[in-house]
């Protein structure tokens, strides 16, 4: 897997394209990459922290509730 290109370049809108047509799109340096798992590589650590946000959430509530 390539390296995930600055937010703010070319190189990036080219990614998201891609991403966002399930790899139909053709531009920039992504075409040889399988689009599902460009995805999955670049939200895997954001779904994983927000995944254990939402448990801390829920305890909390839970803990606050029997009170």
């Amino acid at each position: 897997m390539q390296q995930i290109p600055d937010t703010d370049s070319t190189d990036f809108a080219d990614l998201m394209d891609f991403i966002a047509t399930s790899g139909r799109t053709r531009n920039g340096t992504f075409v040889n990459e399988n689009a599902d798992q460009l995805v999955m590589n670049m939200w895997a650590d954001r779904a994983q922290a927000m995944t254990q946000s939402l448990v801390a959430v829920a305890k909390a509530s839970s803990v606050l509730g029997n009170r």
